[in-house]
């Protein structure tokens, strides 16, 4: 059998057999009377193509065009992947008595009818389930959420609900507290096809107890308010903060004191750069000293700037809409600059901020029974 394929054999009752060989077209698949009670089942993987896997099986050149054509409408047979799974069962004698495809949560199954072959599609049968975990932290946060069996994309999850308050790089403690629950649903082989955390706590000593729990399409914490701040907590993964926000600091470069409105991200060459709010692109150029520099205009008289990137990200240009998290440009050290590191700036209505001292801003709230369920579903994590 072509692809990742498992072969099994059965032996039937021959009268079982000769039913189902009298549904075939005639002159299709008979190859001869069948020369015993025995039905061979392949199931798998595409590795190779549909054609290449109904030929191993002994259809004939006629029977796997038929069974193409059945298909073609509802399927296309190019786009099958390794991903996909499959079970087809053979006669020893080289007829066809089914095939199922299972493709993007649907179902295609293939028999044999008075006409040529028919095709059912119907949706895949999914199981839901939830699971609550807890843990507390000893090196970090991953490795603990991975050693107590949370998946990885939940983990992801997870993070990404308080990335706009918590910072997982710099302020996780030994001893810190996580919680979740989170729901999922499995297809009938077990693979996980969907997942959504519904709740969830952070309680550390650097940044105090966060929480959030899921309604609607946001996460929101016991007091209604959304976990969506106006800004992200920072606009990149980063190793360590190179130089503070300070009114007179040594330039490692000018070798002179100088301030330093900005918080430098020390980080590698193209570490992906992040927009830290909604807005519109004002600059998008090399500009002095800041070597490639972005900057974005927000809401409320907020502003930003990006410097010594080493480079933009594709259609980042002056006049260019941009959401929070959308990448804006890759970390580097044009201009005048002693290493590899974003030179991150903000200011209200003109005047610099110090962005690690600016205050938690919830984006949006709910009230009533919204505000009811959630503080429930957080609550329940205790």
């Amino acid at each position: 059998m072509s692809g990742n394929a498992e072969l099994r054999t059965f032996y039937l009752p021959a009268a079982l057999l000769l039913a189902a060989a009298a549904l075939l077209p005639a002159g299709g698949c008979g190859r001869g009377a069948p020369e015993g009670p025995a039905v061979v089942v392949s199931s798998g993987t595409f590795t190779s193509s549909l054609d290449a896997v109904l030929k191993s099986g002994g259809l004939d050149d006629r029977e796997r065009f038929l069974v193409s054509r059945a298909l073609r409408k509802d399927l296309d047979l190019r786009r099958l992947r390794p991903e996909d799974p499959y079970a087809v069962s053979f006669s020893t004698w080289g007829a066809l008595f089914g095939l199922k495809i299972t493709r993007d949560l649907r179902e295609y199954e293939v028999k044999p009818s008075s006409g040529g072959y028919a095709v059912e599609v119907r949706d895949v049968e999914l199981t839901s389930a939830s699971k609550k975990l807890s843990g507390e932290i000893r090196s970090s946060l991953w490795e603990s959420m991975s050693a107590a069996g949370v998946p990885a994309a939940v983990i992801l999850d997870y993070a990404d609900i308080f990335s706009w308050s918590v910072d997982f790089l710099t302020e996780v403690r030994d001893g810190d507290r996580w919680a979740l629950s989170w729901d999922y649903s499995s297809d009938p082989a077990g693979k996980v096809v969907s997942q959504k955390v519904t709740a969830a706590y952070y309680d550390g000593a650097e940044t105090g107890r966060k929480s959030a729990a899921a309604w609607g399409g946001g996460y929101y914490d016991e007091t209604g308010d959304s976990v969506r701040n106006m800004f992200l907590r920072a606009p990149l993964h980063y190793r360590r903060i190179s130089s503070y926000f300070t009114n007179r600091r040594f330039h490692p470069v000018l070798k002179i004191f100088r301030p330093h409105q900005g918080i430098d991200y020390a980080a590698p060459y193209g570490t992906p750069v992040s927009a830290v709010a909604d807005g519109t692109v004002t600059w998008a150029a090399w500009k002095g000293a800041n070597g490639r520099l972005v900057i974005v205009r927000h809401g409320a008289g907020y502003e930003t700037t990006y410097g010594h990137l080493s480079r933009f990200a594709g259609g980042v240009r002056r006049g260019r809409r941009v959401s929070q998290g959308d990448v804006i440009g890759y970390v580097g050290s044009s201009g005048l600059s002693s290493g590899p590191h974003l030179d991150f700036r903000i200011k209200l209505r003109g005047t610099p901020l110090n962005f690690l001292k600016m205050k938690y801003r919830s984006s949006v709230s709910v009230s009533g029974k919204a505000k009811e369920a959630v503080a429930a579903a957080i609550k329940a994590l205790d």
